[in-house]
């Protein structure tokens, strides 16, 4: 009985009295003073027990419990396992947090610890996600025999539902660094390990409706503010000289109705090609005329030309047997030469080659590969020479050539 009376007086006094009011202590330098039993070896019940809860109360507190504290024993949704206080103005109940000068991460645009888990933050520091070896702002690394689970080092899900014009981003990057060295948009080095399929870059790129342009990939490059170096819009190298099956620097496929213009390539531009610059042949890039064909000049230039043009040839000074190569229509034969050899019929059926021997041009024999020959059906007799003054157009029929006109 006597306790219970000596904690109600307890009670009567603190309760009644504005005195204050020392455990452990009989001089109080506050309204409440608790001392340790030993500031040097304290018991394991020196302390205060604040109200411990597993939840919020479903019916909020009121501006009387402004600053009440409380201590939530478990996680929950949007809530962390810790010190909280009631603020009544915010109508919310508020972490207590340490020293936010030194917390890890600080609301954005403050110095202070980010109020609850909507809120944006930021650090100066690095950050390294499964490495502690940080050479990036950000560094994530999937730990070999650790990660066995996670497949992808980032993915980003852009599902902004907000339809109006503006224009959205599943990832925006952009290098602005004065280095002279090498800069990157984007390096990707997929390793060979791995017998499954390989990828560099996978895009996907859909539109259900509308009329805007699709592009899958779209390359601005050397908008060149004063750059005078090669510029590539897309540069691809691929394959070895020991490299086996099939290789494409460039594949591509397209496909849609009968309304549609398709086209595997379009080039708004000249068109090379070529192995190096001294083997290339570049295209012509305005239009032709109808029924005019292409046709190849000795310095690799492809131009619209009529078809009846013939590439004319003059044997010039050129002494000794004249050989007639690929690119020759029309060959002026002069003095100097000994003969004249056609090439194997078998390899150019088809092809029209006119001799024009020079008024002042001897008689010049014609000489042959493989056992070919050049015959007249007119006078049902092979021709073994071209005269002088005569102007003889030949024709391969594959397995001899044939004459089919001859002025003299």
């Amino acid at each position: 009985m006597k306790s219970y009376v000596s904690v109600f007086s307890f009670f009567l006094v603190v309760f009644s009295t504005p005195a204050q009011v020392g455990i452990n202590t009989e001089e109080p330098k506050a309204r409440l003073e608790i001392k340790s039993s030993d500031t040097e070896d304290p018991l394991n019940t020196d302390g205060i027990l604040i109200p411990r809860i597993s939840r919020f109360p479903s019916d909020d507190p009121t501006t009387d419990q402004n600053g009440m504290m409380v201590f939530l024993a478990t996680t929950i949704p949007d809530y962390s396992k810790g010190f909280y206080f009631w603020n009544a103005e915010e109508s919310s109940w508020f972490p207590i947090q340490g020293n936010s000068s030194k917390a890890n991460f600080y609301e954005a645009k403050k110095e202070t610890s980010p109020e609850n888990i909507a809120s944006s933050i930021y650090r100066k520091g690095n950050i390294g996600i499964g490495t502690d070896d940080i050479e990036a702002k950000l560094q994530i690394d999937i730990v070999a025999n650790s990660d066995e689970d996670i497949k992808k080092g980032m993915k980003i899900d852009n599902q902004n539902s907000e339809e109006n014009n503006l224009t959205t981003y599943g990832i925006e990057n952009i290098n602005r660094s004065l280095t002279n060295g090498t800069k990157y948009g984007i390096k990707n080095n997929v390793s060979g390990s791995g017998s499954g399929i390989h990828y560099g870059i996978f895009n996907e790129t859909f539109q259900s409706t509308g009329t805007n342009d699709i592009y899958g990939i779209f390359n601005r490059v050397g908008r060149t503010y004063g750059a005078k170096s090669n510029n590539y819009g897309v540069y691809s190298e691929i394959g070895s000289s020991t490299a086996q099956g099939n290789i494409y620097g460039i594949y591509s496929k397209a496909q849609g109705d009968r309304n549609a213009n398709i086209f595997a390539g379009y080039f708004a531009g000249r068109l090379g090609i070529g192995a190096t610059p001294s083997t290339e042949y570049v295209f012509p890039s305005e239009k032709a005329k109808e029924e005019m064909v292409l046709a190849l000049s000795e310095n690799g230039i492809m131009r619209w030309r009529p078809p009846t043009y013939y590439p004319y040839v003059s044997s010039t000074s050129t002494t000794g047997t004249f050989t007639i190569e690929d690119h020759l229509g029309i060959l002026r034969i002069n003095d100097n030469l000994s003969s004249v050899q056609l090439p194997e019929a078998s390899k150019h059926k088809g092809r029209t080659i006119i001799l024009v021997s020079w008024p002042t041009t001897s008689d010049k024999p014609l000489s042959f590969i493989d056992g070919d020959d050049l015959f007249d059906v007119t006078t049902n007799s092979k021709v073994t020479s071209i005269e002088r003054g005569t102007v003889l157009t030949i024709l391969s029929a594959g397995n001899r050539w044939l004459v089919i006109n001859k002025y003299q």
